[in-house]
């Protein structure tokens, strides 16, 4: 299976959604081989291995039945990795316990264009947008892995760029950019002129007037004085 020739813009995304497809066959066949082998323990009571011969032969096998089925860049991502000669064993062995291949791969080809198709798109609108800074600060912060590849996958992910690169706080520099505001100026630490001394009133008030002292309170008074 081959794509469309894509635009020079989105060229540079198809590594990335090569590898995210990959991973998804990867998952699926992982799960898919559990299955198998917790069947056939539950119904035999012992899990089937594959003989010597099928174990050499399964890499060409599987090839060549994945060719056609996969993406040839996600069949090429496959077989680099040091992983294929197991993924290779997982589909051999999926073909000896009954699995009907002529349904089971055309269903994994699908799910991987889906997943390829998607992560192109999510590349080029991101790309478009100016959002796609933030994947590469995922790229950098996040290890490399499932979850990561889900999320960069994910159709939500343009919008999830857009709202980082939304939420930027003011005076913060994005992922890539440069900040471009002066710092402030720091506030001086002299010390302020001390405050000049209040004038005394032109006219000030006279004291009150003393009291008049009681007159009974005069003969008692007279004899001190």
């Amino acid at each position: 299976m081959t794509y469309p020739p894509q635009p020079e813009p989105f060229s540079e995304a198809l590594g990335e959604a090569a590898h995210t497809a990959a991973m998804a066959y990867r998952l699926v066949m992982t799960i898919t081989d559990a299955v198998r082998r917790a069947t056939q323990k539950r119904i035999t009571g012992k899990e089937e291995e594959l003989g010597e011969d099928a174990e050499q032969m399964a890499p060409g096998w599987s090839a060549d039945q994945l060719r056609g089925v996969l993406g040839d860049d996600i069949l090429a991502e496959l077989m680099q990795s040091g992983d294929w000669p197991v993924m290779a064993r997982q589909l051999v062995g999926l073909q000896q316990a009954g699995v009907d291949l002529g349904t089971f791969l055309p269903q994994m080809g699908r799910m991987t264009a889906a997943v390829h198709q998607a992560v192109v798109a999510n590349a080029a609108r991101t790309k478009a947008e100016g959002t796609d800074r933030w994947a590469d600060l995922l790229k950098a912060t996040m290890p490399e892995g499932l979850v990561r590849d889900a999320i960069l996958a994910s159709p939500a992910w343009p919008d999830i760029a857009a709202a980082m690169g939304g939420s930027t706080p003011a005076g913060s520099t994005s992922p890539g950019s440069s900040s471009t505001r002066t710092p402030p100026e720091r506030a001086s630490t002299r010390p302020s002129p001390p405050s000049p001394p209040r004038p005394p009133p032109k006219h000030p008030r006279p004291p009150p007037p003393p009291l008049p002292l009681p007159p009974r309170l005069l003969p008692r008074l007279l004899p001190v004085l």
